[in-house]
This record gives C-alpha cells, structure tokens and sequence, in this order.
C-alpha cells in the first residue's frame, strides 16, 4: 500500500477517534493536514510530529491525496464550497462520514471526484466501532483497501452496497442508543425495587457486554442462547413472557422501520 497524505477536515469527537485508530494501526501515511475553524480542536489531539496544520479547507486539501470531510451534515454545502475553489479539487480520493448525505451528491459538487462513503457509530470512540463502507465502482482496489484499514483502525468494517444504507443505519448507527436505553431501564427497575446504586450500572454493562461476547463467539443462534437461560417455570421464563406480551420484538421492528424511513426522508430532503 502506498503512503498517502490524509487531509482532515472539521475534528470533532469521530475524527478524533479516526484519527486515534489510524496512529494505532500504522497505516502508512505521510502527514495529517488538519483543519478545523476552532483551532481549540487542536489540543486535543495528541502530540505527534504526523500532524500539519493549515489555515483553510483548500490549502489543507492542496497538501493532500486523501481527505476525510468530518464537519456536521449541516456545514457540508459550505465546505463543498469552498474545496471546489480549488484548481484540481477532483483529482483527491474524498471519505465522506455525513449522514444523510450520498457519495453522488458529495461526488457532483466536487467536480466528479471519486467519494467513499462511510457510516461510523460510536463506540469508535473507544476502539470498537462499526463502520460501514459503500463500495465504491470510481475507486481502486488500493484506495479501498485503504479507507478499510483507516476505520478498522478504530473497530470492525463491513462493506455494503449504498443503496443499503438507509436500513443498516437502524442496525449500525442508531442502535447504539437502544443498547444504551435498554441498559438504562434494567437499572431504573433495579433502583425501583430498593437495590442500591453502587456498582450497580457498571454490572448491568458487564452483563451486556459478556452476553454479546458469548452470543458473538457461539456456533449457537440467539434463540438458541435465550433457551439456555431461560429454564421451564423459572424466573426468566417469567421476564421474557413480559416482554412477549408488551411486545417487545414488535416495538424493535417498528423501531428500526422509523428509523430507515427517517433517514429516507432526509436524503431526499438534501437532493
């Protein structure tokens, strides 16, 4: 693989964290030419002879071969902008974290330059991150390879077609919040039955976590598992015949359904 020279652009919490996954991993790069309107981002970073600093997007992306666009979805069109003033903008290979916004559009106000998108989630801000990667026909094995080695840096990859990205973004993306609100009513309930709160969401975190670690490393489906747990006339049996009768699995369902139609809905609204 041959070294590259990324340019960084907006360094928010997930750049950051890309950032920590591609000093990790030892990808081979050059330099990080980093830009951010809030210079403050900079100290944040960690200190490391990699990093170069510009004063603007174009000059941070004349520097650079490969530039990762992390600003918020919403600050995308003035970016765009302003990377199209500059004189050979196409010829970059541009990683494109924004939500909602497809690799088309970000493609056609670059000139046609080749886009890779990615959909990260966030526990990449502790390592172990999903991120998504549309394939991408414009680019080259090398360059795909590439931006597969930069956020395995900080987690797992899958690679997708991108017209299936509006529903993994329920699977991938959001999901991470109905982990977090699950956890969160086990530990409301504990609390409401008397039991103390010392260490207690620190337990509930470990269950899930082991839970997800046997069920990922199991030749066993999770049907399989629950029956494991779940022994006849027992107090599990009982637990999941609440949840079956608050439907449970339903509300999941048509949790995820919102979702991908959430995310339709703002596609079309950035066309």
């Amino acid at each position: 693989m041959k070294k590259r020279t990324m340019a960084v652009l907006g360094v928010g919490n997930m750049a950051k964290a890309i950032i920590a996954g591609v000093l990790q991993s030892e990808i081979p790069l050059d330099k990080i030419i980093v830009y951010d309107k809030n210079t403050e981002q900079y100290g944040e970073l960690p200190q490391h002879d990699i990093f170069a600093f510009a004063q603007s997007a174009p000059e941070a992306v004349s520097r650079a071969d490969v530039v990762l666009l992390a600003v918020k979805p919403q600050n995308y069109d003035e970016l765009l902008s302003d990377i199209a003033t500059l004189p050979e903008h196409s010829s970059r290979l541009y990683i494109s974290i924004a939500a909602g916004i497809t690799s088309a559009q970000v493609s056609k106000s670059l000139g046609g330059a080749c886009v890779i998108r990615v959909l990260p989630n966030v526990p990449m801000l502790i390592g172990q991150g999903v991120s998504l990667i549309c394939e991408n026909e414009k680019a080259t094995g090398d360059d795909m390879a590439f931006v597969d080695r930069v956020f395995r840096g900080a987690g797992s990859t899958m690679m997708i077609d991108e017209s299936e990205m509006n529903r993994l973004i329920g699977v991938t993306s959001s999901s991470p919040a109905y982990v977090f609100r699950f956890i969160d009513a086990i530990y409301r309930a504990a609390l409401a039955q008397g039991l103390p709160d010392r260490e207690l969401l620190s337990a509930i975190c470990d269950v899930v976590i082991g839970s997800a670690t046997l069920l990922k490393n199991s030749s066993e489906s999770p049907q399989q598992l629950i029956s494991r747990v779940a022994s006849k006339g027992g107090t599990t049996e009982q637990a999941l015949l609440q949840l079956t009768e608050n439907k449970f699995d339903e509300t999941i369902q048509k949790a995820m359904i919102a979702c991908t139609a959430r995310a339709d809905e703002l596609g079309r609204a950035s066309k």
